[in-house]
């Protein structure tokens, strides 16, 4: 290992490549953490050059920029010599597209000395024998093509029109990728820093800053950059092991994903086997660097897991190795955990393992989109709402099995995983030990055909609050009586509505998209804000008043007294007598649960006593849509 301290021009005034390894992450600077303070950091040194006399003994201390570590790369003649980046791909990047802004910021200036120099570092001379050579820095697929835009465009305007964008929602949309945007982050600064206007002090107008105040403002800039901004670089040698290295230096900057290190493990495996590393990316992972999602990036984006937010990727990874090991893991220890179960089975296969990833990850991306159209979809769907992501790992092998089973088995196993939840869910019963439940179910079946007498028999076995299937009664008892959309919340009281709305619906009925997600509120049909004048109590001899509200209060948010409006129309009758409400429901909703009013005439009341009728009503229906095995 062979450690040197460089300046940017060092680096970056050689016939070389920086080459990113395929299978490290992609670009993750962003402005406020990384770009920002990079460019106050430069424009500091540029004020001590600018303010520096000569004459002074007074030297400008260099400013530290990080470490770089670069690993040889054999070529042949008349190749530009190459380098592996191991660690520090961000920063060289970054410098990259910062020095590229700065050429095209001076471009017109007409200093053919400082656009000469400039040109120098952001470009190899030719000629090649391929034109990526000519890139200083190549990254990994998803990122060339932004490399090339950057690289090429010559101005910021010619970027931005291979980049259009439009408003929506008070945004513009699409997102720009993260190189483009760091170009012109560095573009405007560079601009403002060159053309910022000196303030006279004497209170007369400022004048104009004049072209050779520019062009001394650019010199300076680019004396500081070259000069007094400083790297260290790390050469390894041939014994030392990159992976090793690549998991300690990288305390710095963006913190690496679990996704990222285990990618970087993978092929760099893959590498030690003398495998073709790129056609493994292209067909095996090029997918979770590049999908596309609703706001950018699909694996990316974000997802709620607890009290955190994380990649999809790293989520995939956690239940995709949790299936695979069949034992709880925990977040925090996913890349130590798939090294320990990766080196358990000896020599592995990698085309084996990243394929069968990849099959998993489809199934995956299918719960988090969650197409209703499919039975898989709806119960992903309800699983989401009620934040129950623990039976991710035994879906994942029920999806991978599903070719030894018949559609209707497979379909008769999702019914009774989401009547197991949503039972226990309407019942308050807790879900911490899912987790623990539907591993030990894994575990049982795993090596056999998914079977769906095998998977009853299992959920009915458990005993305890804290495991049990509640039966036909106790769950009954809950949807009539307990004030649910206190207990459970709006969005699964929703939940609950929604399903029966569709299991309502005949064939005589028109089909109506409903997604679980939908726009629709829920209305309390007696409202909370009730009049005691509109809403009479009933008569009842032998009531105590207090026993009377305590009913009521009660009444109030139990499953009978709910039912679901759009927006206009719960505003239009929220708090209105039912002798008003009910004639505008029927004849404004097209829903089959609110045709249940059309029974009742303008005089009749609506009370405690008819709210639990309706709540048996609705709770039968339940019973058809979640239902439990005969025993």
């Amino acid at each position: 290992m062979k450690t040197d301290k460089i300046t940017v021009f060092d680096l970056f005034e050689k016939q070389r490549r920086y080459l990113v390894p395929i299978f490290q992450r992609g670009y993750v600077w962003n402005k406020e953490r990384q770009w920002a303070p990079l460019w106050e950091d430069i424009f500091e040194q540029a004020t001590l050059v600018s303010e520096h006399d000569g004459s002074s003994k007074n030297t400008i201390r260099k400013h530290f920029l990080g470490t770089i570590v670069l690993s040889h790369v054999p070529t042949v003649i008349r190749q530009t010599p190459a380098s592996e980046i191991v660690d520090g791909q961000q920063r060289l990047l970054t410098l990259q597209v910062f020095l590229i802004a700065f050429r095209d910021t001076i471009a017109d200036l007409g200093d053919d000395y400082l656009y000469t120099q400039l040109a120098h570092l952001t470009a190899n001379v030719g000629p090649f024998r391929d034109d990526n050579e000519q890139f200083k820095v190549w990254p990994t697929n998803a990122y060339q093509q932004d490399v090339r835009n950057v690289m090429n465009a010559g101005s910021a305007q010619a970027l931005s029109a291979m980049y259009p964008q439009r408003m929506y929602r008070r945004k513009l949309v699409p997102p720009l990728p993260a190189l483009v945007e760091a170009y012109f982050y560095f573009y405007g600064e560079i601009s403002k820093s060159l053309n910022q206007v000196d303030e006279s002090g004497n209170g007369s107008p400022s004048q104009p800053v004049s072209p050779d105040s520019i062009r001394e403002r650019a010199n300076v800039l680019f004396e500081a950059l070259m000069r007094y901004v400083q790297l260290v670089e790390i050469q390894l040698d041939s014994e030392d092991d990159p992976q090793v290295i690549f998991e300690t230096l990288n305390h710095g900057g963006v913190p690496l994903e679990p996704s990222d290190l285990i990618r970087n493990f993978i092929f760099l495996y893959a590498n030690r086997q003398e495998k073709d590393v790129n056609a493994l990316y292209i067909q095996w992972w090029k997918d979770y660097d590049e999908a596309s999602g609703t706001t950018g990036k699909f694996w990316k984006e974000k997802e709620r897991q607890g009290r955190f937010f994380r990649s999809r990727l790293d989520l995939f990874f956690f239940h995709y190795l949790t299936y695979r090991v069949g034992r709880e893991i925990k977040m925090g220890h996913i890349y130590q955990e798939f090294k320990d179960w990766w080196g358990d089975s000896g020599e592995r296969s990698v085309e084996t393992e990243l394929e069968s990833a990849q099959r998993s990850s489809v199934v995956f991306r299918s719960l988090l989109e969650s197409d209703d159209s499919q039975r898989l979809g709806v119960l992903a769907q309800r699983l989401r709402i009620l934040d129950t992501t623990t039976v991710y790992p035994f879906i994942l092998w029920l999806c991978e099995n599903r070719h030894k089973t018949t559609e209707n088995e497979f379909n008769s196993i999702l019914a009774d995983v989401e009547s197991y939840v949503v039972r226990r869910a309407v019942c308050r019963l807790t879900p911490k030990n899912y987790n623990r439940i539907f591993l030990t179910l894994l575990t049982k079946l795993k090596d056999g055909i998914p079977n769906g007498a095998s998977v009853r028999r299992e959920l009915l076995s458990l005993e305890g609050d804290s495991a049990i299937w509640p039966n036909d009664e106790t769950f009954k008892r809950h949807l009539v009586h307990e004030p649910l959309y206190d207990t459970i919340g709006p969005r699964r009281v929703r939940l609950v509505l929604t399903a029966l709305e569709l299991t309502s619906r005949t064939p005589r009925q028109e089909t109506l998209p409903l997604p679980i997600s939908n726009s629709l509120t829920i209305e309390h049909v007696m409202p909370q804000g009730f009049k005691p004048e509109e809403w009479p109590y009933p008569e009842q001899e032998t009531a105590e008043k207090q026993e009377q509200e305590s009913r009521r209060r009660t009444s109030l948010h139990t499953l009978g007294n709910l039912t679901m409006l759009t927006q206009p129309l719960n505003a239009e009758v929220s708090n209105g007598p039912f002798s008003l409400k009910r004639p505008e429901v029927t004849k404004q909703s097209l829903l089959v649960l609110n045709s249940y009013f059309q029974g009742f005439s303008d005089n009749d009341c609506w009370n405690e006593d008819t709210i639990i009728e309706r709540g048996k009503h609705l709770a039968n229906l339940a019973l058809k849509v979640w239902g439990y095995p005969e025993v």
